[in-house]
C-alpha cells in the first residue's frame, strides 16, 4: 500500500539529476525503444510537451536520441530542470511536488516552467516549495509557513493585498 502511494507522487528538487545518455532514455528512465514502441514514444512525447521542453527536443538533430553528455552538460540549467519535470510526469503521477524546482534559473527558464505548471492545472495536483515569490503567482492556493506552522494562506493577490500581511511583506522585498 505505502509503495503504491509512494508510485503517485513526483518530486523535482533544485539538483537535477541527469544522466549521460539519450534524451529519451533520460524522460522514461530506459523504458525502452521509443523508435518500435509507439505506445512509449507517445508517453514520452506527452510528458516532454507538458514540461515543455518538446519543441527544444524537436529542434535538435537527433531529437529524442540526442545524447545530453555527462550530468547533461551539453544543456542549459532550464533545460535540465524540463527534462527532469519529463522524467517524473512520465511516471503519470496523481501529485507533483517541485521543491525549489525554478530556484537556480534565469527568468526565461523559470517562464518556461511556470507555463508547464500551468499546462497541468486541472490534470494532477502540484505543489509548489519556493522562496522566488514570482514562481507561485498563479497558484490556486498560498500558504506561508513559519518554523513550521502555517501562518497565512489564501490567494495570491488577497494576501499581496493586506498590508498587515507578512506575504505582502516579502513580495515588497522581492519587488513584485
Amino acid at each position: 500500500m505505502i509503495r503504491k502511494r509512494r508510485n503517485q507522487i513526483g518530486y523535482v528538487s533544485q539538483d537535477t539529476l541527469i544522466f549521460d545518455d539519450t534524451i529519451s532514455n533520460n524522460i522514461s528512465m530506459w523504458g525502452g525503444d521509443m523508435s518500435k514502441d509507439l505506445k512509449l514514444r507517445t508517453r514520452i512525447e506527452n510528458a516532454a510537451k507538458k514540461a515543455n521542453i518538446l519543441d527544444f527536443i524537436n529542434s535538435l538533430p537527433d531529437g529524442f536520441n540526442t545524447k545530453v553528455g555527462d550530468r547533461g552538460v551539453l544543456l542549459s540549467g532550464g533545460q535540465k530542470q524540463r527534462i527532469f519535470i519529463a522524467r517524473e510526469l512520465f511516471r503519470q503521477p496523481k501529485i507533483l511536488i517541485l521543491d525549489e524546482a525554478t530556484s537556480s534559473l534565469d527568468s526565461e527558464s523559470e517562464k518556461s516552467i511556470q507555463e508547464s505548471i500551468e499546462s497541468l492545472k486541472g490534470e494532477i495536483t502540484v505543489v509548489i516549495i519556493a522562496h522566488r515569490l514570482s514562481t507561485i503567482k498563479n497558484v490556486d492556493k498560498i500558504y506561508l509557513l513559519e518554523n513550521g506552522k502555517i501562518v497565512e494562506s489564501g490567494k495570491y493577490s488577497e494576501l499581496k493585498n493586506n498590508i498587515n500581511s507578512k506575504f505582502s511583506k516579502l513580495v515588497n522585498l522581492q519587488i513584485l
